[in-house]
């Protein structure tokens, strides 16, 4: 994810400079709620307000701004005492609180936990909230209810801390004729930004920005319910819901079941285990978003609901049999491909974009991220994808679809993706307001000499040249299917010339693993870190390191015991607290699982989709977050959180699913018509899996696994279509 180092710039089109500081806004938000659908999102506190001033980036947000950045309830000025939510971190939030121990305005003494506050909250596309009253203190109660408001519309990197601009005109809040409570905004982009409120009933009184009713509540919760309605529309959306929130959650909900229906089933013995695999496909669902008429996931909640080109890849890889996903996510992707070249925006023809803001800084210019294209992995990326979709559904057509982009895409690795044009493709940053590393550890920080120092550009990344050699099989492959021999034989021969000389580039004999990279003089980065773990899904190493990269993931510098470090605890920058630095990825760890897999290794697959799933099981909401700390698993002891890591983010729900696929070694071949299963095995917390619906082209397959002592036994339940099933014990 981007990550700006402290350098100021000159600024850009005229604009004064920027300042680019190290993050020093939004320091917590493990303890936080997020609702969310399409491009509107809320994070709260656990009480479920935005306490006015909060440093750590709760309010509600579209398309990168934060449109309400006030949003509290108090009772008789004191905020409620959070009890118990449901629904949660999905499209809807339901909150039981009650009061603390309280004097009213009137003198009247309130013994705690005798009020009953109900908040429910649906989100998309305006944000709508029922809050529920009823009184069970033996007498009748008059109190004074709250609810304050604030809209900063602060642009997303500000918030996070990232950008310093001068920005354009906030007036001052009004409350219009019909009740509603307005906030307006003037944007240096041209664009007038507004926030409505508004209430049923309307308030008993009015105060700046500030929405104060008296309620009198019966004794013993009888009578009528006491509600307050609040709908919140930001920017010129004026729509007001045509039923209830509750009748809004229903079909919402529907919606939900229904898409979870027609993905792959995964059921189980163990329900700690579908539990976590449910909530994780939920996360997918969430993450849903749209740009025009293209679907697409996007990165994570709060700091990247964007489009982010490695991000959606990677989830798309991961999530490969909804092949729905994968077609969604390449055409959007094909639709904003590099055109020209922008060394502002570090665009390229036929480069694959990386970050894609909305907000005011972006469409001001004054950051390049409108779209940014600084990645230097995300083009090939897609030439991978696009042969793993042609892979699962045999479907020609969206190969001929794509044809024009997939040569760009070849094309940009021929002439600008080898800076050097010694064969390996590196990158190195033209934007002054770029990002200094390009491939996923792109912190400034990230990559790093064994003394300390950074590793200086042009930056050629291990795992890169892994993806170039795979991108040049994939395209080989897709030429071969698009009938253009001459075209697959000049990939394949690309894809052998890297294969034969990576090794004698970038592996260090002495410390048994690949480097992390090559600087801008071609000598190796020498540390240890996952990048090397990386290179073996793409198949570019040989057999014999290969076995040696995975004893050196799964030594105890590297492996936590809850996953694969980023970075070798023995290395000098190691921290586990370290963004890139000593953290655990979850879907690094998928992905490099993927390589043991391919390899022959099937028992470091097992440790690290076990130690993933407790990561999972032990923290409070129950999923995998963007990345965790990279302390050594202790007995008794949970894993330590990352405090501004993203949750839910796409490519950490993804993991499960990919980590089924890959430890079920499922790899469907829908051109010759066969599902591949490879040495499947199950871990000692499952003895029995059954994964439905796996798409083979038109076909499908059911398949129950089952575990008796160490072995690993698959039934074949169901064959749709023209399908057949072939167990192997070899990738290759």
């Amino acid at each position: 994810m981007s990550q700006q180092p402290s350098t100021t710039n000159q600024g850009h089109a005229g604009l004064p400079a920027i300042q680019y500081r190290a993050p020093i806004g939004a320091q917590d938000i493990r303890d936080t709620f997020v609702i969310k659908e399409l491009d509107l999102f809320l994070i709260t506190n656990l009480d479920g307000n935005v306490p006015p001033g909060n440093v750590n980036g709760l309010g509600l947000y579209y398309r990168d701004t934060r449109y309400l950045s006030t949003y509290e309830l108090v009772l008789e000025g004191i905020t409620p005492i959070y009890l118990l939510s449901s629904g949660r971190e999905r499209f809807t939030l339901l909150q039981e609180l009650t009061n603390p121990d309280l004097i009213t305005m009137a003198g009247v003494h309130v013994p705690r936990q005798v009020i009953r506050i109900q908040r429910q909250r649906v989100i998309g596309p305006q944000l709508w909230e029922e809050i529920t009253f009823a009184n069970f203190h033996v007498i009748p109660l008059e109190l004074q209810i709250s609810l304050s408001f604030g809209a900063d519309f602060a642009d997303m990197f500000d918030i996070r801390g990232l950008v310093s601009h001068v920005r354009g005109t906030l007036c001052p809040p009004r409350w219009l004729s019909d009740g509603t409570l307005s906030f307006e905004y003037q944007g240096i982009d041209g664009v007038t930004r507004t926030t409505r409120v508004s209430f049923d009933p309307a308030p008993t009184s009015q105060q700046g920005e500030k929405a104060e009713y008296l309620l009198t509540l019966p004794a013993r919760a009888q009578g009528p319910t006491i509600k307050i309605c609040v709908a919140i529309s930001p920017g010129p959306s004026t729509e007001d819901p045509d039923q209830s929130v509750s009748a809004l959650v229903k079909d919402r909900s529907d919606e939900y079941a229904k898409w979870l229906g027609r993905q792959v089933g995964i059921t189980s013995d163990n329900p700690a285990w579908d539990a976590t695999v449910s909530r994780a496909r939920f996360d997918l669902r969430l993450l849903s978003s749209v740009l025009g008429k293209d679907n697409y996931p996007a990165a994570g909640v709060p700091w990247y609901v964007a489009l982010f080109g490695r991000d959606a890849l990677i989830t798309a890889l991961q999530l490969s049999w909804f092949p729905s996903m994968t077609a969604d996510v390449l055409r959007v992707l094909a639709n904003r491909q590099g055109k020209t070249v922008d060394d502002w925006k570090d665009e390229q023809p036929g480069k694959i974009l990386h970050e894609l803001r909305r907000g005011e800084f972006a469409r001001a210019n004054v950051i390049p991220f409108s779209p940014y294209y600084g990645t230097v992995d995300a083009t090939m990326l897609f030439v991978i994808l696009l042969e793993r979709y042609y892979s699962v559904t045999g479907d020609v057509a969206l190969l001929q679809e794509l044809s024009g982009p997939l040569a760009a895409c070849l094309g940009w690795m021929e002439k600008y993706g080898d800076v050097d044009g010694d064969g390996f493709i590196e990158y190195k940053t033209k934007s002054p307001a770029g990002l200094r590393n390009q491939g996923w550890k792109d912190s400034w920080d990230a990559i790093v000499n064994a003394d300390g120092s950074l590793v200086e550009p042009p930056v050629a990344l291990v795992e890169v040249q892994g993806y170039a050699y795979a991108a040049r099989r994939a395209a080989a492959t897709i030429y071969r299917a698009l009938n253009r021999p001459e075209d697959a034989a000049k990939y394949d021969y690309q894809a052998d010339w890297l294969r034969d000389h990576f090794d004698s580039a970038f592996w260090m004999d002495d410390l048994g693993c690949y480097c992390l990279a090559l600087d801008k003089n071609k000598h190796q980065a020498r540390v240890i870190s996952s990048n090397a773990g990386q290179t073996l899904w793409t198949g570019i190493a040989q057999a014999a390191h290969a076995e040696q990269v995975v004893q050196t993931m799964m030594a105890p510098n590297m492996f936590s015991g809850w996953g694969i470090r980023t970075l070798s605890s023995a290395e000098m920058r190691y921290n586990p607290m370290g963004y890139h630095l000593g953290t655990v990825w979850p879907h690094d760890n998928s992905l490099i699982a993927l390589g043991f897999k391919r390899y022959g290794h099937d028992r470091p697959v097992l440790a690290i989709l076990s130690g993933l799933f407790d990561v999972a099981r032990q923290l409070p909401d129950g999923r995998l977050p963007e990345l965790f700390c990279g302390y050594p698993r202790q007995d008794n002891e949970d894993p330590v959180r990352y405090p501004v890591a993203c949750s839910p983010q796409a490519w950490a729900a993804g993991a499960f699913d990919f980590l089924v696929q890959i430890t079920l070694g499922l790899r469907p071949d829908a051109p010759n018509g066969v599902l591949r299963v490879i040495r499947p095995r199950l871990p000692e917390w499952l003895k029995g899996l059954q994964v439905s619906r796996i798409p083979v082209g038109k076909g499908s397959v059911d398949l129950a696994c089952r575990r008796e002592g160490d072995h690993t036994y698959t039934e074949i339940v169901n064959v749709r279509g023209d399908v057949r099933v072939s167990f192997e014990e070899t990738w290759d």
